[in-house]
This record gives C-alpha cells, structure tokens and sequence, in this order.
C-alpha cells in the first residue's frame, strides 16, 4: 500500500515522503495515529513539490557548508592547560571545542557535530566537525602546558 507520510516516521521516512509499507502497517499504525495519508494523486503531487523544495534548500545548505569548511580547514584551535608531564589533568571535550568556535570563528555549532574522543594529551590532534550531509572538515587543535608560575 502506498502512503505519504504527514511526518517523519523512524526506520520508514521523512514527512512527505511517498512509501510503499504493508497493509496492515497502514491501517493499523500510520493512518490513525495521523502520521501518514493514503496516496492520492493530489497528495502525490504535493509531496512531489515538497520534496522538490527540500532537495533545493539541501543543496544551498552544502553550498554554505562547503564554503565554511574552505575557511576552517586552516584554523587551528589553540588550549593551554595544565598538565603533568604531556598529560593533561582533565580533557578537552566537545563542549571545550564548541566554545572555542563560538569565541574565536564566531560560529555556533551543537555538541553532536563534533566527532572525537577526549583529547587527554599535549600536542596537536585533529578533530571531525560535520557541517552538512557529506560535508566535514578537520580541525587542528593544539594543546599546550599552562606555564608554571614562579
């Protein structure tokens, strides 16, 4: 049976997506709990224009995200902490890292765009932000020991 979906449904598609599912699945789940309508050929062609709407704005987001990452490829995010040998005594972690984008690029990104483990040493390490759907840049992040104070 052919429905389109209201809103997105995990593990079945996003809102407004035409999706082929068993009867019974339909009758039974989507279409009394109002999250997808039968598939009409008016309701087609309105999926088929909303879907067309989200291809475009996917495609300006990328181009941004495309154009950001040129600019931070060459950033390098500079820590000073205080350390035990190379060691540090806590980690920088991806809250650390989304401040100091936010202070030093003036960009706000969230805590789930960020790919690495705990930075636990001294030196220079490479961090995963994700800005969009197949766009994702390598951040420098340099660690240095807090100087001893005399």
């Amino acid at each position: 049976m052919e429905v389109v979906l209201i809103q997105n449904v995990p593990k079945v598609g996003h809102a407004y997506d035409l999706v082929k599912v068993k009867a019974g699945f339909a009758r039974n789940f989507l279409l009394p709990q109002s999250k997808a309508v039968l598939a009409t050929p008016g309701m087609v062609k309105r999926a088929q224009k909303v879907q067309a709407e989200r291809v475009k704005k996917l495609q300006e987001v990328i181009a941004q995200a495309r154009e950001l990452a040129e600019k931070l490829k060459d950033v390098t995010l500079t820590f000073t902490k205080k350390m035990r040998g190379d060691k540090l005594y806590g980690s920088i972690t991806t809250k650390e890292i989304v401040e100091a984008l936010k202070d030093s690029q003036k960009l706000e990104v969230g805590k789930d765009a960020i790919k690495m483990e705990p930075i636990k040493t001294a030196g220079d390490h490479k961090v995963t932000l994700h800005l969009a759907e197949g766009v994702d840049v390598k951040l420098n992040v340099k660690v240095e020991a807090e100087a001893e104070k005399a």
